[in-house]
């Protein structure tokens, strides 16, 4: 990274170097937003800002997974998570009102912020370890055409496994009726008898 530095002080880049430092700089900016995003969701009080700072650093990971070239993984991010699910809680959250809470600092809140901070620690390690190295073995341009198209991907999730899919959609179902029985309910606090 510092010898592509030096290089570009010099002004006698090539392109590969242009196009490779750019690159870096976007994985680094879109990595950064996201970071910045899920510590949105994490200190707002707000909790439709939280949910939508949620929905940025989906939108920011299916970037990522873009730049890596994982473009159905990506489609996926946006689609399910970022805008089904999303919706859903927006939904939900809107239904039950959103109230802001009031920020304190008890132990839960250290013991977050701790964990947070040792994540970006661990993440800092990453980066000084250097780049990841190709998988090798018998893996052939072929063999990734068939297995990682959308088409083998469908295929599988809607033949071997179209139970647990179904499963999981009623379950969805049932979680978000369970929620707006428990929001149409009026807890009423047992007053205490004075003696």
């Amino acid at each position: 990274m510092m010898e592509m530095l030096e290089q570009a002080l010099n002004f006698n880049l090539p392109r590969e170097v242009v196009f490779d430092l750019f690159y870096q700089t976007v994985i680094f900016v879109v990595g950064m937003t996201a970071v910045l995003a899920s510590l949105g969701v994490i200190l707002c009080t707000n909790p439709i800002y939280s949910a939508l700072f949620l929905i940025g650093n989906m939108v920011c990971l299916a970037m990522l997974f873009l730049l890596y070239s994982a473009e159905f993984l990506a489609a996926v991010q946006v689609v399910v998570y970022a805008g089904a699910v999303m919706i859903l809680f927006l939904f939900i959250i809107a239904l039950l009102g959103a109230h802001k809470e009031k920020p304190e600092l008890n132990l839960q809140a250290m013991a977050g912020f701790a964990f947070v901070g040792a994540l970006f620690c661990e993440l800092l390690m990453t980066l000084r370890i250097g780049a990841n190295r190709p998988v090798t073995g018998n893996i052939t341009p072929e063999v990734l055409k068939e297995v990682g198209s959308a088409k083998a991907i469908g295929i599988e999730l809607f033949s071997n496994h179209i139970v647990p899919f179904e499963l999981a959609s009623i379950l969805l179902l049932v979680a978000t009726v369970g929620i707006i029985t428990l929001a149409k309910f009026h807890y009423r606090p047992v007053r205490k008898r004075s003696r």
